[in-house]
């Protein structure tokens, strides 16, 4: 899944259009259309209604033309502005939703395959399960995931569609044989709508499109400065709120601003320098030598003292000017507890997991250790007196053993009632 070229979107767009003018003549052109009727079934093979309205019959494909030609825009202003893209001021919300994307790629993509395993069961269903769960032991930096479901539910997705227009329910279901096998793959017929199709393809589409956002997640973090390379193990690749990356992009502007000062203040030393060695004896007194900086300190203070004693003796004398001072000093008390507030919020949205998630996952394995009683379910109670007696860091090189563990108990769980 590397970077999409134009020969891979091409074909597509041109595709796209030979749809569109192929069911607009159709539509439009009686001749052409019992012409074509001749040689092939127009309805069966172009997806054609004679009696629906030509917008009935064009929109589909106009709807893919649509989107092929803004992907086309959306491609050539990228590659025409990126000078302007990259210093362009970016909305804190959509950082927020991108981190947060980050972050919980994985598990979206884990939630999808799990969707698509039981739906239905079947063979197919159960490879899914079988490669969530092979795949929860590879670390977050692995790409080998996305690429391998996208092939596999992309190969399901032609597979079934293809079932669902060349095979015929009564031929299916009239030998015991057939209709055993497909079962058994997972094909069934679906309504012959297209509500019935989206709910039968669902599990498969959701598989592709988070593969998808997982991949936009690789890209995101290639962009950024700390990749997965630079991420410790055991680490998040970068923060919730982004607190650390405001504080270097700070104080990284700090430093360039420091060091732009001290080289114009030594540029400016040097030329005036100059000017003095070059200047005449008698002209020297007129040279401006600056103002004195025990003058400026001792006027700065006195002019601040003087502030003091006016606002003082006023405020002494007027209740008004009281009274206002109190407001100012209850707002930014105010202010101060909103913005700690908001930081103490930040930290146990971003660490609650980090903090208590070994007591979460402990909560966890107590309600399902009570919801059966049978074997699993002593297995889950032998896990629980684990996670107490064992310290934290012993636990968390033991965890993929436990997410091993508790996924083999999922497949066997899965072929029982399959």
């Amino acid at each position: 899944m590397g970077k999409t070229k134009k020969r891979l979107w091409l074909p597509l767009k041109v595709y796209a259009v030979v749809v569109f003018i192929l069911i607009y003549g159709l539509s439009v052109f009686s001749s052409f259309r019992t012409w074509l009727s001749r040689m092939v079934d127009v309805s069966f093979a172009f997806a054609y209604k004679p009696e629906a309205s030509i917008l009935e019959n064009i929109w589909e494909s106009l709807a893919v033309l649509i989107v092929m030609q803004l992907y086309s825009y959306e491609r050539r202003e990228s590659k025409n502005s990126q000078s302007r893209y990259v210093n362009a001021p970016k909305k804190c919300s959509l950082i927020f939703m991108k981190r947060l994307l980050i972050l919980h790629s994985e598990k979206i993509l884990s939630l999808s395959l799990f969707y698509a395993s039981l739906s239905p069961l079947s063979i197919f269903g159960f490879l899914y399960l079988v490669g969530l769960v092979v795949c929860s032991t590879l670390p977050k930096s692995s790409r080998s995931p996305s690429k391998l479901f996208i092939v596999y539910s992309g190969l399901l997705v032609m597979i079934e569609y293809l079932f669902q227009l060349f095979i015929d329910q009564d031929k299916i279901f009239s030998g015991q044989k057939q209709s055993s096998l497909f079962l058994f793959l997972g094909l069934q017929l679906y309504k012959p709508s297209f509500s019935g199709l989206e709910s039968g393809l669902r599990g498969k589409v959701l598989v592709i499109a988070s593969c998808i956002l997982q991949y936009n997640v690789f890209r995101w973090l290639e962009k950024r400065p700390c990749s997965f390379g630079n991420v410790r193990k055991g680490e998040e690749p970068c923060a919730l709120f982004g607190t650390s990356e405001e504080v270097s992009s700070e104080t990284t502007e700090s430093k360039l601003s420091t060091a732009a000062s001290v080289l114009s203040a030594s540029v400016l030393s040097e030329k005036r320098k100059d000017a003095r060695r070059n200047s005449w004896p008698s002209l020297s007194t007129f040279v401006p030598q600056g103002p004195d900086p025990t003058s400026y300190e001792t006027g700065v203070t006195e002019s601040y003292t003087q502030k003091y004693l006016c606002v003082s003796g006023s405020s002494r004398g007027g209740h008004k000017l009281n009274r206002k001072r109190i407001r100012i000093l209850r707002k930014e008390r105010l202010h101060m507890q909103i913005a700690t507030l908001k930081v103490f919020l930040k930290f146990w949205i971003e660490n609650m997991f980090n903090v208590y998630g070994l007591e979460i996952n402990m909560i966890a394995l107590l309600l399902a250790s009570f919801s059966v009683l049978n074997f699993i379910s002593l297995l889950y109670v032998a896990s629980l007196a684990t996670c107490i007696l064992l310290p934290r860091g012993i636990i968390q090189k033991l965890w993929p053993k436990f997410v091993v563990l508790f996924g083999s108990v999922i497949t066997l769980e899965y072929l029982a009632s399959w």
